[in-house]
């Protein structure tokens, strides 16, 4: 049986938790699995809770480098907040909400090298591979981002952007457009959310499906909570069907 391959962040978690609801049940089955039952492969599923791009990348890698080319069926990333920082200590990986060092535009940048050295290393073994933007890529921080329900990010309540909104939307925008002819196989390709459709922002997984606001999320019932916008066990169901018609 070959084998899918699959890292994220908690959209992609398989033991997912929610810091809203600690005493729920959240043991259905999430996206990973529906992709591997519709298959049938195996699963080996490397989402986290709070991770980012690099831990993503990064964690692919290493399953490829080390798993027999002839056992892998399909490798899927699904691309997180470009803004999270992940570092390891003793092998151990560790993240932030926000990276201290740099801006926006630089992180948005190491992102999608991110996405091209993905792109690369499938290639080079010659795997099948997919990839998207699971949830914002940039927006959340620039419109001003909320703290983290995780204690130890220790962020104030709310953080708003340190630099100009519409100077930095522009130079962000532009640096997508330069990388547009490198990027291959990018579901909903460049992943932004539905403020930038005009200009060909594609989409991200979560709000195509989820809902781009609260009322959307209530009215179509695909996320925990009122409290918790990660999607529930009808979204999980929701984002296999999608990536599986893309497929």
């Amino acid at each position: 049986m070959k084998k899918l391959i699959v890292s994220g962040d908690s959209n992609t978690d398989l033991y997912f938790r929610s810091s809203f609801h600690p005493d729920w049940d959240f043991s259905y089955k999430k996206w990973p699995e529906h992709l591997a039952e519709h298959l049938g492969m195996e699963l080996v599923c490397l989402g986290r809770m709070g991770k980012g791009n690099q831990y993503i990348y990064h964690s692919l890698f290493d399953e490829i480098i080390k798993t027999p080319k002839d056992e892998i069926g399909l490798v899927v990333a699904g691309w997180s907040q470009a803004m999270r920082k992940d570092w390891q200590e003793n092998d151990r990986w560790e993240s932030t909400q926000v990276e201290q060092n740099g801006d926006l535009l630089s992180w948005v940048t190491k992102t999608l090298r991110h996405f091209i050295s993905f792109q690369m290393l499938c290639e080079k073994y010659n795997l099948p591979y997919i990839h998207f933007q699971m949830t914002d890529l940039f927006e959340v921080y620039i419109n001003g981002i909320k703290a983290s329900d995780e204690p130890d990010w220790g962020l104030p309540h709310f953080q708003p952007y340190p630099g100009d909104q519409v100077k930095d939307t522009q130079k962000i925008l532009n640096r997508l457009v330069e990388y547009d002819n490198l990027i291959n196989n990018f579901i909903g390709w460049p992943g932004l959310r539905k403020e930038f459709e005009d200009q060909g922002g594609g989409f991200n997984v979560l709000e195509e499906l989820l809902g781009e606001n609260f009322d959307v999320q209530m009215e179509r019932g695909l996320v925990v909570s009122e409290l918790d916008d990660h999607p529930n066990e009808a979204g999980h169901k929701a984002i296999a069907d999608l990536l599986i018609k893309e497929l």
